[in-house]
Formats: structure tokens, sequence, C-alpha cells
């Protein structure tokens, strides 16, 4: 049998390697599948588990939904609804549009997507203390 020269040895073999993220499930619309395809491939393969989800399904429909009443709010706001809602109606969209944003948030929180998840009170006080000293190269 031949010998192997050394760069054959020296170089690493790359084997095909499965990628394990969550597949978005056939219930969810379009924009929904959009969204958790973006979610999901923002983090490491192994970030969300088949556990999370369940939680990361009513994270794509909380933020589809605060999209969609948003969008009513925008409309609002421009004046395609001029006269047609009275105060209350009003009221109640921009009611509804806060409370899908604290949905966002919560599930945001609980899957550990926001910075705020991500830092104890400690390491937090850290980053902002470096956040305020000039790098050299900022002199």
């Amino acid at each position: 049998m031949a010998k192997k020269s050394a760069a054959s040895l020296a170089s690493v073999s790359t084997l095909p390697r499965k990628d394990s993220r969550l597949i978005p499930p056939a219930s969810l619309t379009a924009r929904q599948k959009e969204l958790w395809v973006e979610i999901v491939s923002a983090k490491p393969a192994d970030w969300f588990t088949v556990d999370a989800q369940a939680l990361l399904v009513g994270y794509v429909k909380a933020i589809s939904s605060h999209e969609i009443i948003s969008a009513r709010v925008d409309a609002l706001e421009a004046g395609v609804f001029a006269n047609c809602l009275d105060l209350k109606d009003e009221d109640k969209l921009y009611a509804m549009q806060e409370r899908q944003a604290r949905l966002v948030q919560s599930f945001a929180t609980k899957m550990r997507l926001t910075q705020q998840a991500r830092y104890t009170t400690g390491s937090a006080a850290t980053a902002s203390a470096k956040a305020g000293i000039a790098r050299p190269w900022q002199k």
C-alpha cells in the first residue's frame, strides 16, 4: 500500500452535516413560515429544540397578528378610516396592538431571544460600564 503524503494527512475531511433546524409546521400561513425560517436561521442550529416548538409557533403567530393590527393602525393614522371609526373603536385598535406587542415580547423573552434574557444583572452592569469607555482608536 502506498504511503499517504503529508498534505493529504494534514487536510481535514468534511462530512456532510445534517442541519437539525426545526422546520415550520404545515399549519402556519406563508408569512408565518417566513418568520419561522428567519427566526430559526438567526440562531445556532441547536438553539431551538422540539420542546420549544409550541413557543415558537405562538411567537410567529403573535408577530404575524401584530403586523396585521399595526397595518390597520397605520391606515387609521393615515386617514384611511376618516369618519368611519369613533374614538371607542380607535381605542380598541390601539389596545389590540399593545396587547400583541406585549405577547411578542413575552414569547421572545421566554425563548431567550432578547438581550434582556441573555444578561444577568452583573453582566449587564459590566456591559454598560464598558460601553462608556473610549477605545484607543476612538481617541
